[in-house]
């Protein structure tokens, strides 16, 4: 696939997945937005904003209890209080719509006399009729009445999208002694769901203001505009339903009025961020410093309760903050109006999606494979930080959640998967060229792609530094002799393609298969990784063998296996007109005797000591030093057991004593090394070295050697 199409792909894959994502699970602000917040931290909050609790503190000492109306008889004086020390507006988060007769000439007086109070007007939205019903505080149950009258017969369902807002004006006596009047609309906190935004006007509620900006509009110095015959709230209104008609806007005042109908909120932190104040204590006159302040009252618990209504999740809200109060949310408008510093979003989401993933698509597709990985997380990573900082310091809301969490990961499959499909067509390409100049080694070619290119197949040979896997059936001659060569090819033809799968899968390259042996190599690659890779090769194909010999109907066939690492010259031998692959080396002659070794001490998988002694994840256990055929160096052997499957795996007793045993051998104190080998083969019966090392001290302890210097001296392969 050429490179555009590609890069077309990604970038529009990704950004599809972004999208539908975003839609269905809301994770721009569920998840985008809430981090950002949470990344940022509280904020220095404005000073001319206070809020006066109604808390349990206050219930108490004031014996109010719950019940709302019963607070009225103290909001007189709490207005006394503000309007004495000076305070600049005072909001009530309140709805004064049950009257009560006994108290409300009072307040309204009050109110009159401050002359600077607004209160908030109830909202309620139906959704069919009476079935859905939203409504705060005091615009409870008592209040709900059919919003529409239905037609037809009683049990007629009204549709789902019918929806119906309406306001319930606060008792006269009260709404005629406050300066104004405007709602202030939450949904339902039983929905559970953030407020991350606010109305700045209603227009369902024939484009009513919302309270703070009311507020916002009384507390700015005035204008020339402002009406001085009726009350700011209907003239609000008269002048949004006038944007429709008017020039672009060129003041703020105007731009408020005009633009959209809700703004995000730029909350300060979590709950009780906002300066707040106990309303039993601004009641008594403990308070001060209210001089010019916009105070807004409202019920706002100053421990979290969640048992209380009328508080709201938002994206500081934690188990340990608990939800936001009403009156807080209200306040935090205000406040955002004040220092115009309300969330932004600058450009189109979707645009910067489609810019972020046509990027990353350029550094996959322009650096395959791992560099391309890696560019692409740095970009999208300086992208983050990016957005991070524009949110903190400027209150620029950009896309994090899904160029993260969707367009990323997704470009990276794509990547790799076409990468994989790439080198599957050089894998292609490399069988054609072996088919034509060495058709010899066709079979046998490993199946993960690339492998035999650096060894050099177009040149003739290399040397490296690599570790030698030698295989051998036990008792090949004799089984050999049972059988037709038929049966045997047969026999063979499954056995190698069982031995080989583990070589393969474990990234080891098959160098030659020679009647009943098989010689596998690991290279260019770290040491250790090279030796756990074998070590794990090793370990499937002894369990690959039990299983085939169980499913065969044949003899089985015993493998032994050695491991040894050295220097190795892998490359081509010709012989008369063909040329044959191997790998050559005395690494290669001492793997083979190690695999020998086996046969003495009836094990199944032994390597020199460097390969597995301090391998993590690899059981393992010394076996002893010996000087086999041909070599005059010794060899220090281990025996790979299996794997370890967690850091505290206990080591198996039989070890630990064949281990002591081995000890006082190689010290050639023979009857205490008979008697632990006696011991661990009490452990373990079928101890293949515990036998042979027992027969050895019997023999030494009638005859022991002249010289002893622990190694044993092998006589034969």
């Amino acid at each position: 696939m050429a490179r555009p199409l590609r890069i077309a792909v990604i970038t529009v894959l990704g950004f599809l997945l972004s999208t539908l994502v975003d839609l269905a699970f809301n994770t721009e602000s569920e998840l985008g937005l809430d981090t950002l917040f949470r990344i940022r931290g509280p904020q220095t909050t404005p000073e001319q904003v206070v809020i006066v609790a109604m808390d349990e503190a206050s219930e108490t000492r004031l014996g109010v209890g719950q019940d709302l109306t019963r607070w009225r008889e103290f909001h007189a004086k709490l207005l006394d209080q503000l309007h004495h020390q000076g305070a600049g507006l005072i909001v009530f988060d309140l709805q004064f719509i049950a009257a009560n007769p006994s108290v409300d000439p009072t307040l309204a007086n009050a109110m009159r006399a401050a002359g600077k109070v607004l209160i908030n007007e109830c909202v309620q939205k139906f959704r069919r009729g009476v079935e859905d019903f939203y409504g705060r505080e005091e615009c409870s149950d008592h209040n709900k009445m059919p919003a529409i009258s239905r037609e037809g017969e009683p049990a007629t369902t009204l549709s789902e999208q019918l929806v119906v807002m309406r306001k319930l004006a606060p008792t006269p006596a009260i709404a005629q002694a406050a300066l104004d009047r405007a709602p202030f609309y939450l949904i339902n906190d039983s929905e559970n769901a953030s407020i991350r935004e606010s109305w700045t006007f209603y227009d369902a509620l024939a484009e009513a203001p919302s309270l703070p900006v009311l507020a916002w509009f009384y507390y700015q110095p005035a204008s020339s505009d402002y009406p001085v015959n009726q009350p700011l709230s209907a003239w609000l209104t008269e002048q949004r339903r006038a944007c429709a008609n008017a020039s672009k806007p060129d003041k703020p005042s105007k731009q408020l009025i005009c633009a959209g109908d809700s703004r995000y909120l730029n909350y300060y932190g979590p709950p009780r961020t906002l300066r707040m104040e106990s309303y039993a204590d601004v009641y008594e006159g403990k308070v001060e410093d209210l001089q010019g302040k916009v105070i807004f009252v409202g019920r706002a618990n100053r421990q979290f309760s969640p048992g209380k209504s009328d508080f709201f999740q938002t994206p500081y809200s934690d188990s340990r903050t608990g939800k936001m109060a009403g009156v807080e949310i209200m306040a935090t408008q205000f406040a955002n109006l004040l220092e115009d510093n309300f969330i932004e979003i600058p450009v189109a989401g979707w645009l910067i999606s489609c810019l972020l993933g046509l990027l990353i698509a350029l550094l996959l597709v322009g650096f395959p494979g791992w560099p391309g990985i890696v560019l692409s997380l740095l970009f999208t990573l300086a992208y983050a930080g990016s957005a991070v900082s524009l949110f903190a310091q400027r209150h620029w809301w950009l896309p994090l959640a899904g160029p993260l969490l969707m367009q990323l990961p997704l470009s990276w499959l794509l990547s790799l998967a076409w990468s994989r499909y790439d080198l599957m067509l050089e894998r292609g390409r490399i069988l054609e060229f072996v088919s034509r100049v060495f058709p010899q080694w066709v079979g046998i070619l490993p199946a993960a792609p690339g492998q035999w290119t650096e060894a050099g197949i177009a040149g003739t040979e290399k040397d490296v530094s690599g570790l030698c896997l030698a295989t051998d059936i036990e008792g090949y001659t004799s089984i050999a002799a049972e059988h037709s060569p038929r049966e045997m090819w047969a026999l063979l033809n499954t056995y190698y393609q069982v031995l080989g799968r583990p070589v393969v899968s474990h990234d080891g390259v098959i160098a030659d298969v020679t009647g009943d042996a098989m010689m596998a190599v690991w290279f260019d690659a770290p040491a250790n990784k090279q030796r756990h890779a074998a070590c794990l090769a090793a370990l499937e194909m002894a369990t690959a063998v039990e299983s085939f010999n169980s499913s065969s109907n044949l003899a089985p066939l015993a493998t032994r296996i050695g491991l040894h690492e050295g220097e190795l010259t892998l490359g081509s031998l010709d012989a008369g007109t063909s040329s044959h692959y191997r790998a050559i080396g005395d690494t290669v002659n001492i793997a083979s005797r190690i695999q020998g070794v086996n046969k003495y001490l009836g094990t199944r998988i032994l390597a020199s000591h460097s390969i597995a002694a301090h391998l993590d994840g690899i059981v393992s256990r010394p076996v002893g030093t010996f000087r086999v055929v041909g070599r005059a160096e010794p060899l220090s052997l281990v025996e790979i057991v299996g794997v370890k499957h967690s850091s505290d795996n206990p080591q198996n007793p039989m070890h630990a004593v064949f281990a002591d045993g081995l000890a006082v051998f190689q010290e050639g104190l023979w009857p205490e090394a008979a008697h632990l080998f006696q011991a661990a083969l009490a452990l373990d019966a079928n101890d293949g070295p515990s036998r042979f090392y027992l027969q050895k001290t019997l023999h030494y302890s009638e005859m022991p050697p002249l010289a002893w210097n622990g190694i044993v001296v092998l006589e034969s392969k």
